[in-house]
């Protein structure tokens, strides 16, 4: 079935209505840069969708790509654009999802944000076995920094977020703690500190998470650090617990992970609580307080919130 729903702009100047086929055919040329490769993710010819852009352009009265005989490149206007297009295609396409579903309490399609620690936790996995998969349920996972979830479950891509750092408070979201887990120290077996003190860590080669993706992870970790009477001699940045590892297994320094992560810790990593430091781990739950979807209500009641 054709998809006729359409967008209107609305200003004092004028009133625009634009098909969404425009908009999908846009968004679909910016991913690819190049009019060939996106009339075939869309199953047309090149002319109608070269045609399909200059009218959206004529309409908006902007242009939305500079051109060249190889490549389009968006303009300023068409990557702002962009940037509003892309969530409302999504929102569309869920909202299409969820009517189909209306009739079917536990069907439907479920979006979930995660940090990597829902999963090593076995916090995620494990709710999404309770919650079972005889229902329909079409459940999708997004792997995606803290404040991305946020923005994801503001223009509804997403419908529960599972992260480290809950928003500050906001009427728009609920928020609850989902799981508190210990820290605990890796480091190379062959400079294993049986029981290390804040003296013994002063210093010591560290690998950390990249602070550009997470700088308040970065600073809660040098507070607790300064606490606890130390300093890390941060020397190497990672993305990621894993790669921390695979880094303390080749002998370049110290991390911290948290507990659960200990049953796939390389033979030549020793382990080792330090229960003298103020460090752990944290996930929240975050969700749209006007969520109504059974679906999303029955996953949440999996991790005891409903």
């Amino acid at each position: 079935m054709p998809d006729e729903t359409m967008i209107i702009f609305d200003s004092v100047e004028t009133k625009i209505v634009v098909d969404i086929k425009l908009l999908r055919s846009f968004a679909t040329v910016a991913l690819f840069e190049h009019v060939g490769q996106a009339a075939e993710r869309l199953h047309i010819s090149q002319s109608p969708l070269s045609r399909q852009i200059q009218q959206l352009e004529s309409e908006l009265g902007i242009t939305l790509f500079h051109r060249d005989k190889k490549r389009l490149k968006l303009t300023e206007e068409g990557r702002k654009f962009l940037n509003e297009v892309t969530p409302f295609l999504q929102h569309h396409d869920r909202l299409k999802d969820y009517g189909r579903h209306l009739s079917h309490d536990y069907a439907g399609r479920l979006d979930i944000g995660y940090v990597e620690a829902a999963l090593h936790s076995r916090l995620l996995p494990e709710a999404i076995a309770r919650l079972g998969m005889g229902h329909e349920a079409d459940i999708r996972l997004h792997a995606m920094r803290s404040k991305q979830q946020i923005e994801h479950l503001r223009e509804r891509a997403i419908d529960l977020a599972l992260l480290h750092t809950p928003p500050d408070a906001n009427g728009m979201f609920r928020q609850e703690k989902v799981l508190t887990e210990p820290v605990i120290l890796a480091m190379p077996k062959e400079r294993m500190l049986p029981a290390p003190g804040p003296d013994d860590l002063n210093g010591q080669p560290w690998i950390a998470d990249q602070e550009n993706l997470n700088p308040t992870a970065r600073a809660r970790l040098l507070a607790a650090c300064q606490k606890g009477g130390f300093r890390p001699n941060i020397c190497l940045e990672v993305s990621g617990p894993l790669a921390a590892l695979a880094c303390v297994e080749a002998g370049l320094g110290f991390t911290f992970i948290q507990k659960s992560l200990a049953r796939i810790v390389p033979d030549n990593v020793a382990l080792v609580s330090l229960p003298w430091l103020p460090l752990e781990i944290t996930l929240f739950a975050v969700w749209r307080k006007e969520e109504t979807r059974p679906l999303t209500k029955r996953f949440l009641a999996t991790l005891g919130l409903y």
